[in-house]
């Protein structure tokens, strides 16, 4: 019996590309049916078994095709002090990534703040050029009163024009 990809996928636990996936990278031999998607067989399916558990135990697909998807790949021992040196080199690594990081959200604070301070001196700015319209009005406004009270005109007259024609 033959299993579509779907099936398949579900059986595995994966998605339907990562079938199509490693069908094509592993050359494994599927049938086609009339559109062109993969019919699997019995065999193929267990083929992709055994990938699924050879990924799973971390190795990579290219150990996998080089060694054959039935065999387990070996395993390379690496000496205690092999594995201290890599640890040490992968330590500076990554203390090195920590500061280059650091930097990095620096910079990016810096910029964020030069950029806030154009935009409160610019606030300023308007602060400033408000203030001193709002003196001008208040200015005009004293001058206006004066100007009422001295020919004895209030806002009397003015109100009584609201209602006149």
């Amino acid at each position: 019996m033959l299993l579509k990809t779907k099936q398949v996928s579900d059986e595995l636990g994966v998605n339907p590309t990562t079938v199509q996936r490693w069908v094509k990278y592993f050359d494994l031999e599927c049938e086609k049916n009339e559109l062109g998607h993969f019919l699997f067989s019995s065999e193929t399916v267990e083929e992709l078994k055994l990938i699924k558990n050879d990924l799973r135990r971390g190795y990579s697909m290219e150990k996998i095709k080089s060694s054959g998807a039935s065999d387990p790949p070996e395993q390379v021992m690496v000496s205690p002090e092999r594995f201290e040196q890599r640890l040490d080199r992968f330590s500076v690594r990554l203390e090195q990534l920590e500061r280059q990081l650091e930097e990095k959200a620096n910079e990016v604070i810096t910029v964020q703040v030069l950029q806030h301070r154009t935009e409160l001196d610019e606030l300023m700015k308007k602060i400033t050029s408000l203030e001193e319209k709002l003196m001008e009005l208040e200015d005009h406004t004293s001058i206006q009163e004066a100007v009422g009270q001295s020919t004895g005109k209030g806002k009397r007259p003015w109100i009584m024009s609201l209602f006149s024609f």
